[in-house]
Order: C-alpha cells, then sequence, then structure tokens
C-alpha cells in the first residue's frame, strides 16, 4: 500500500539523519559504514592495510594471503579485487613498523 511504503521512506530517512547519511549516500555502490559512523569507500591502500595490521595484530603469517578461503572470501565480499602477494604484505609492515618507529622516537625526545 501507498502508507506502507510512506512508512517505510520516513523510516529511513530518520534512520539516516541519526547516522548522520544523507539519502543519496544511504544507497551509494562499494561504500560502506564503520563503526566510527563514517562512509569508507575501499581503496587498494586501505587493503593493504589492513591486511598488514591483521598479519601484526593477530600474528598471522604473511602467505595468510594466499588461503583459498581467505581469497573466496575476499572476493565473495569485493569481487574482482587484487589480493596483495605475500612479499608485498612483508614490505607493508616493514614500512609500518619504520615509520611508526619514527613516531615513537620522536615523541619520547620532548
Amino acid at each position: 500500500t501507498s502508507h506502507g511504503t510512506k512508512n517505510l521512506l520516513r523510516t529511513m530517512r530518520e534512520c539516516n539523519a541519526r547516522r548522520n547519511v544523507g539519502e543519496d549516500e544511504s544507497s551509494a555502490a562499494g561504500v560502506q559504514q564503520t563503526l566510527e559512523r563514517s562512509i569508507s569507500e575501499y581503496t587498494p591502500a586501505r587493503h593493504r592495510a589492513v591486511i598488514a595490521m591483521r598479519c601484526c595484530v593477530s600474528k598471522r603469517p604473511f602467505n595468510m594471503v594466499q588461503d583459498p578461503h581467505y581469497v573466496e572470501e575476499v572476493q565473495l565480499l569485493r569481487p574482482g579485487t587484487s589480493i596483495p602477494s605475500p612479499i608485498t604484505v612483508s614490505r607493508d609492515v616493514n614500512l609500518i613498523y619504520e615509520e611508526g618507529s619514527k613516531l615513537v622516537k620522536e615523541y619520547f625526545l620532548v
């Protein structure tokens, strides 16, 4: 009925307002809402950073990116996504460590 659609649209607008999401953003393809209630788009750099942090924080091997189930999961969530090689993951982890250690050193110089 027209009342059902009207109620659905009103509820959607109220929900979007609570989440600080505009109507055009709520249906945008390729974006997701994060826990901080902000809209984030996929980027290969962000994907690589998440993989590097996952390896470090969760003590996962760099070659976990070659696990067939991980590859299947990534393709399920975002078909056509390129997954970095274990060598790239290792380089990313080392870069994060090097750059992070500079910040820690600078912090303690004060």
